[in-house]
Formats: structure tokens, C-alpha cells, sequence
């Protein structure tokens, strides 16, 4: 390995952008608050259930001033994650370094050791669910929820259960190049399962970010550096998959909710809420940012009080409301109709909402370091480029909620860190014969 390579790492794909991540999801976010509107309109929504299923009433109004100032918010934040994840993806990391990540024996050790990890988190949230609740009548009844609230909110053991979101596509990609075997990788995706039933469907939908992440630094890794598209099949079977999984959780979690709104099929619920979740952060960002163009809505926050706004979660007082984990909706409910179970509305909104518009200062510069942050680890081997998608997927959020200063993101990416210095301990830079044969198979296609 010498540095002309490194280039072909240090080139993600297309996709990988943090325009195209962005910017994507809040088009499908205006979509889908269209289509809703137009949907339960028509008569398409049961009688009377509306705030349920679509999570507003009155849609909100669609105004040039409002139009202009989201607009702004998005250029500016499109702009400073792309400086910073071109600043990451143009500093080339040593040869020797990036050669160490792709040996077979560093991506076991660094496998193994993010397993151990999850496998503690997982298995000492289960036990602290069984202390208060029955798992099996959960499941039955449809009430997961009371998995995610018998476990503490702040930080601690249970934390480590977010190491499955990068442990199930870890082992997913090694055993398809066969550094190890289907028992490892079933059970880290057993894991991961085990988890999205207390996360629901965040720990899931990050993982499959971060499996593509791997499966896309590899293909362009055995390809030369090319790029081949995506053939049609792989694309219709993931989406079939994802879907059916999500229909799973979300049944298991919200049946009850749904067949009150007046909805028994699980895959219509999974469609109302897959539109709800995607529709209510555009109502609450159009009312919003209307509001604060009228005048109707000021609150400027301040120099100093704002600060928290960029601050990782774990960092903040208890006491300080954190408009980028779950805001009241009653701060805002003044100048837009939305419903009170959704508390994740709007990353624009919610950080206006708690910290003002100081508050929109600072987490603007948020940004550009985690751009960095996200370019700098696809230059490296695939296990480790994996970690671009736990980025890659605040990113895709960013429409929705503030997950950059969130601890799962933060503990992920100091986990990958560690588990970087750990499993390259007392490796050589140069593979023996074996593992170079290995190398070679290491890529899929």
C-alpha cells in the first residue's frame, strides 16, 4: 500500500455527500406532508383520526418569508457539513495506518471487541426490563415501549447497546468475506434486533446506514475505485426487507395506538406512521419559521444560556430542557398544529424552540467538525469507514432532530476510536501470505 491508494478511499460515494444526505429527507419530508394532507383530504384517513394518523390538524401555512428563512438554514448547514467532510476526505491518514485497518486479523479483533461491548449493553438492559416488566406480555400486547421506559435515561451500562448498530453490519460484511463465521454474525444481528425493540426503529435504520457504508468502501475497494451501479434487485430486496422489519417493530410497539385511530392492518400502520414521521417535521418547520418571520414567535436566546444547544447531551444539567432530544411540543404549539406524542418535530423548530436563535448559532457549527469527522474515517478501511454512516445517518436527520451531540452518537464514534488503537496493537503492517489472500477476497461485489 502506498499513498497513490489512497485516493480511491478517500473518494465515498455519491450518496455519501452531506448535500444528498440532507437535502433528501427533507424533500421527502415535504412530500409526505403533502401526500397526507391530500390523502386524509380525500377521505383516505378514518373519521375523526387525523391528529393521529397524519400528527396535525390545520396544516400549516406556506408563506415566502417562512419558505426564505428555512431555505437559509439549510444552505447554511448543506455548506459547513460539506467544508468540513471535504477538509476529512483530503487528509490522507498514513499508509501504514490505513493498511493496518484492512489486515483480516485487525477487523476481527476490532469486530470482536465491539461485540463483547454490545453484548454487555444488551444483556444488562434485558435484565433491567425484567426487574419491572414482562417482556413476553409487552410483546404481546403490543406495548414495547415499556422496554425503552424502564431503563435509565442518562448514560451508563445500558448505553452499550448501541455498539450493535455497528456490530451487526461488522459481522454481516466479515462473514461475507469470511474473516468469521455465521455463528458471530448471527449473533450480532440477533443483538441488533434485541435492541431496536427498546431503541425502535433508530438503532435499525443507523445500522443498515452504516452496513451500506462497508458494503460501498469495499465494492469500490475490489472494483479499482469505480463505481458499478446498484443492480435492481439488490435495491427492491433491502427496501422489501427494511420494510418488513420496521412494519414488525412498529406493530409489536404501537398496535394498540393504530387500532383506536381506526387502523387494524400492521402494514397500513406502518404506512401512516412511516408518513407521520416524515409529515410532521415539515408542518412544524413551515409553522415555525412562518411565526418567527411575523413576529409572533421571538426568542433570541443569549451569548452564554445558549451554549448547551452544542454541547454533548451528557454534558448538559439535568434541569435544562434539550430541544435536540425531545422538546414540548407546547413550546410552539402557539403557531402550529401538531400532535403531543410526536416530540422529535423538528431540528430547526426544537433548537429554536429552547436555545433561540443563539441557539441556531452554535449548532450550526456543529457542523463542519462533524463533515470532518465523517470524511476522515472513509479514508481508512471499510470496518472502520463503516463509522461514516453513524454520521452519514445524523446527517439524514437533521430534518428531523439534532443527533450529533446525542451520547449514542458520541459514544460510537469514541468507541470506533478505541476500538481502532486496541485491535491495531502489536500487528504488523504487512499481512503474512494467508492474510493476503484473504485481502484479496475482502471485497464484494
Amino acid at each position: 500500500m502506498n499513498d497513490s491508494a489512497l485516493p480511491e478511499s478517500a473518494t465515498p460515494a455519491w450518496w455519501l455527500t452531506p448535500a444528498v444526505l440532507i437535502l433528501v429527507p427533507v424533500a421527502a419530508s415535504i412530500l409526505s406532508w403533502i401526500s397526507l394532507i391530500a390523502w386524509c383530504s380525500a377521505g383516505g384517513c378514518p373519521a375523526g383520526s387525523w391528529l393521529q394518523l397524519r400528527g396535525f390538524l390545520e396544516p400549516s401555512p406556506i408563506t415566502v418569508a417562512g419558505v426564505t428563512l428555512l431555505m437559509v438554514w439549510y444552505a447554511l448547514v448543506v455548506v459547513l457539513a460539506t467544508v468540513g467532510w471535504r477538509l476529512g476526505t483530503g487528509t490522507r491518514p498514513s499508509a501504514e495506518l490505513v493498511t493496518r485497518t484492512r489486515l483480516p486479523a485487525f477487523e476481527r479483533r476490532y469486530f470482536l471487541l465491539i461485540l463483547v461491548v454490545a453484548t454487555i449493553g444488551v444483556g444488562y438492559s434485558y435484565y433491567r426490563i425484567a426487574g419491572t416488566t414482562s417482556i413476553i406480555d409487552s410483546l404481546v400486547t403490543q406495548t414495547g415501549n415499556s422496554f425503552t421506559e424502564a431503563l435509565p435515561a442518562s448514560a451508563g451500562i445500558p448505553t452499550l447497546r448501541y455498539a450493535t448498530i455497528l456490530a451487526a453490519p461488522l459481522g454481516v460484511h466479515l462473514w461475507r468475506t469470511t474473516v468469521i463465521g455465521a455463528p458471530l454474525m448471527i449473533g450480532a444481528v440477533v443483538l441488533l434486533l434485541l435492541n431496536s425493540m427498546v431503541a425502535s426503529r433508530l438503532s435499525l435504520l443507523m445500522a443498515v446506514v452504516v452496513y451500506l457504508v462497508i458494503w460501498s468502501a469495499a465494492r469500490r475497494r475490489a472494483d479499482g475505485g469505480t463505481r458499478k451501479p446498484l443492480r435492481p434487485w439488490m435495491v427492491i430486496a433491502g427496501v422489501v426487507v427494511l420494510f418488513a422489519l420496521l412494519t414488525t417493530l412498529n406493530y409489536v410497539r404501537n398496535g394498540n395506538y393504530y387500532r383506536d385511530a381506526g387502523v387494524s392492518n400492521p402494514v397500513a400502520m406502518n404506512v401512516y406512521q412511516m408518513g407521520a414521521y416524515l409529515a410532521v417535521p415539515a408542518q412544524v418547520s413551515l409553522g415555525v419559521s412562518d411565526a418567527v418571520m411575523r413576529g409572533s414567535f421571538e426568542k433570541p436566546g443569549s451569548v452564554g444560556g445558549s451554549v448547551s444547544a452544542a454541547l454533548p447531551s451528557f454534558l448538559v444539567p439535568e434541569d435544562e430542557t434539550r430541544g435536540k432530544e425531545a422538546v414540548d411540543a407546547g413550546l410552539y404549539d402557539f403557531t402550529v398544529s401538531s400532535a403531543p406524542n410526536f416530540t422529535t418535530n423538528s431540528e430547526f423548530a426544537d433548537t429554536y424552540a429552547d436555545f433561540g436563535a443563539w441557539g441556531w448559532f452554535y449548532t450550526l457549527l456543529l457542523f463542519p467538525l462533524a463533515g470532518y469527522i465523517s470524511g476522515r474515517f472513509s479514508t481508512y478501511g471499510p470496518v472502520i469507514a463503516g463509522t461514516t454512516g453513524v454520521i452519514a445517518y445524523c446527517f439524514a436527520e437533521v430534518w428531523r432532530i439534532q443527533l450529533l451531540t446525542q451520547g449514542i452518537v458520541v459514544f460510537l464514534v469514541l468507541l470506533t476510536v478505541v476500538g481502532m488503537a486496541v485491535a491495531g496493537a502489536g500487528l504488523r503492517t504487512r499481512a503474512d501470505s494467508d492474510d493476503e489472500r484473504l485481502y484479496e477476497r475482502s471485497g464484494v461485489t
